[in-house]
């Protein structure tokens, strides 16, 4: 059963798309509409590119093709994220199911390997530091040392939340709700256990 259900926010996702847009274009006004970027030098009477219009015209090409390129994708993961909401985080009463593991790839971490959930930020120094969830686990060898949006600092996972659509202390309230469920559940059950052995 799923507590909460956490997703990227639209509105950091429509940024994306809106960059990756103007990336898109800016690269066709660089190779073809030259409204903004000058035109690569050219002679006056025939209209033939000149020895430094030549070099102008690949430097466009170069410069436009990875505009297209940088743009194109982020403008595509960007509209995939809009299309397919797939959760970041979800708070089941079995543990967390945390997509960090890679490219559309999650990772769950059960309770039984929590210590203790709660938020805070990251950076110092910075004028706003940047929202993060953290997780403290037991042991943390079961889990990959490279992960998307999440980096370990010792046992402690540290989530980047900044971009989601429910604030990190609200998961924290319903990870440590979930938590000391599973506690409950797993000391009622013990001394069922122990008869039985």
């Amino acid at each position: 059963m799923t507590h909460l259900k956490v997703y990227r926010s639209a509105g950091r996702e429509m940024l994306l798309l809106c960059a990756g847009l103007l990336l898109v274009l800016a690269a066709f006004d660089v190779i073809w509409f030259h409204q903004i970027a000058g035109p690569p030098e050219a002679d006056e009477t025939s209209g033939a590119l000149t020895s430094t219009g030549r070099s102008q015209r690949r430097t466009d090409l170069v410069w436009g093709s990875m505009f297209i390129v940088a743009g194109g994708g982020m403008a595509l993961v960007a509209a995939g994220g809009l299309v397919v909401r797939r959760p970041v985080v979800e708070v089941t009463e079995n543990g967390l199911e945390l997509r960090i593991a890679g490219p559309q790839r999650s990772m769950t971490v059960p309770w039984s390997n929590v210590s203790w959930v709660h938020s805070g930020t990251d950076g110092e120094g910075e004028a706003v530091p940047p929202r993060v969830f953290l997780v403290h686990v037991f042991d943390r060898s079961a889990y990959p040392d490279q992960l998307w949006g999440a980096d370990w600092d010792g046992a402690t996972l540290m989530v980047d939340a900044d971009s989601w659509s429910v604030r990190d202390v609200e998961v924290v309230a319903h990870s440590q709700m979930a938590l000391d469920a599973w506690r409950r559940r797993s000391n009622e059950a013990a001394p069922v256990d122990e008869e039985q052995a």
